[in-house]
């Protein structure tokens, strides 16, 4: 019995619901046309849930956060929320998980706010599970907002019907109030203290970063449009994979989106000083990173599993962060795993650039777009199916797969080389690494690809090493990355 739920999970964790159309907002009753001016966001009540019948929130870590410094708690959240067309009033209850390092000295005083994604009906925490290992190693806090209502009720795979116990008193009116939800949950984490509560504990907090992706993307994009300043509680957004690419009036805070060449990118952007585009060649709607952590990770933590200890932590992200340079059969399976560019890299360097830009002012340089047919709507494709133009991370510059980001609708798969394949391409193991290397020097200098990122990606690459004959295999060697860019 325990084996048919762990299937039927992993079949709900990864089955796609069709996306809304880009720059749309489903079950959204619009804004004005001017947008409404920023007022003042009520401050809402915080408390903790019961225990419940779990024990642990749905959707907490799916790993143990003690050997990063990291600790995690849930928050019930309740006010009064004013609808996107200011025409009515309701009150709320909603939840939180926060997930924030431990002491003081580990906070890079950033706190980042996930929009998390229901177009599953379920919640999905994409950019935080795609960050996941840049926020712990820069002491970012990051916080699982449910500000949807398909996101509480009424699948297996939703709080109040996971767990009725816990979450008896969640209570939400309906996605038109789901911004000033949202807006309110950023004014509460900026507060040190919200009557009895912390909800950050000991940590200051010096910035709100607001992302989401897909359907969040384009939730957040409408959010934006109506509230150019962040409602001044949230200081920028990372839109990633929906939402379109203009805004009514100037931006006030930054705003970074993060395209994939799955339809997400087509249209003139918009020339706002605060606005940039990343198009990030090779990325699928969704991706392996994402699919293997939800199958492999969370799943099993929804059935009550313990949180894997950091061995098992490394060892699944070992698997999930496979770029195709090791063939393996999930490669081909759209949606539950299938595209392996590694997305997470990007995600990861926008987030980072997008917390400095709030932090300094300096904008990241504007980065190439996609190389599109004569008519603007189709991104153009080499002979290995792999799209043209965009930020063209290390496995896009010298590949070992065909990325074919915009098949399976929203999955995408990978279709590795074969051995010959490769050995025709890059005659000997020495000469691929070269290649690689020389093209991760060129994303770190671009500010496409962090550091400590880059040495993960060269460090991956020695694995392609076992594809050649023993006479081709050569040394895999050390990798020290450039200079961090300034820009």
């Amino acid at each position: 019995m325990r084996r048919l739920l762990l299937l039927a999970l992993t079949f709900l964790l990864v089955t796609p619901v069709p996306a809304p159309a880009v720059g749309t907002a489903p079950e959204d009753p619009g804004r004005r046309a001017d947008g409404p001016a920023a007022t003042a966001v009520p401050l809402p009540r915080l408390s903790a849930p019961p225990g419940g019948l779990h024990g642990h929130p749905l959707w907490d870590s799916w790993h143990d956060l003690e050997p990063f410094g990291y600790t995690e708690s849930e928050l019930l959240v309740s006010g009064t929320a004013t609808s996107a067309d200011g025409a009515s009033t309701a009150p709320y209850t909603t939840r939180v998980v926060i997930t924030r390092p431990q002491q003081r000295r580990d906070f890079n005083g950033t706190v980042l706010l996930d929009w998390v994604n229901v177009t599953a009906q379920f919640e999905n925490a994409v950019d935080t599970l795609e960050a996941r290992e840049m926020l712990l190693r820069e002491g970012v806090a990051f916080v699982h907002v449910s500000a949807q209502k398909a996101g509480l009720c009424c699948t297996p795979l939703t709080p109040q019907v996971w767990d009725p116990v816990r979450y008896a008193d969640l209570d939400h009116p309906g996605d038109a109030y789901a911004a000033d939800m949202f807006a309110q949950v950023a004014r509460a984490v900026r507060t040190r203290r919200v009557g009895s509560v912390r909800p950050l504990g000991p940590l200051r907090v010096r910035r709100v970063l607001a992302a989401g992706q897909s359907q969040s993307a384009s939730r957040l994009h409408t959010f934006v449009n109506a509230r150019p300043d962040g409602s001044g509680v949230i200081d920028g957004f990372l839109i990633h994979g929906g939402g379109g690419l203009e805004y009514g009036p100037r931006l006030r805070v930054p705003v970074l989106q993060m395209n994939s060449d799955w339809a997400e990118s087509t249209g003139t952007p918009d020339d706002d000083p605060r606005f940039r585009l990343w198009e990030v060649a090779g990325s699928a709607h969704a991706d392996f990173f994402i699919g293997h952590q939800q199958v492999f990770g969370q799943a099993p933590r929804v059935l009550d599993q313990p949180p894997k200890d950091r061995a098992g932590y490394e060892a699944l992200i070992e698997t999930a962060g496979n770029y195709g340079q090791v063939p393996d059969l999930l490669q081909a399976a759209c949606t539950v795993a299938g595209a392996t560019m590694p997305t997470r890299y990007a995600v990861s360097s926008a987030l980072h650039r997008l917390d400095r830009w709030v932090r300094t002012g300096v904008a990241p340089a504007p980065t190439p777009r996609y190389r599109y047919s004569p008519d603007g709507q189709t991104p153009l494709r080499d002979a290995d199916h792999n799209v043209r133009g965009g930020i063209r991370l290390p496995p896009m510059q010298v590949p070992v797969a065909s990325y074919r980001s915009d098949d399976c609708q929203l999955g995408g798969i990978t279709v590795p080389f074969s051995d010959q394949e490769l050995a025709q391409r890059y005659p000997t193991f020495g000469d691929y690494q070269r290649r690689m290397r020389l093209a991760t020097d060129r994303s770190v200098r671009r500010g496409w690809l962090l550091p400590a990122d880059a040495v993960d990606m060269m460090r991956r690459v020695c694995a392609v090493r076992s594809r050649y004959p023993s006479a081709d295999q050569g040394r895999c060697r050390g990798y020290r990355p450039p200079r961090f860019p300034r820009h």
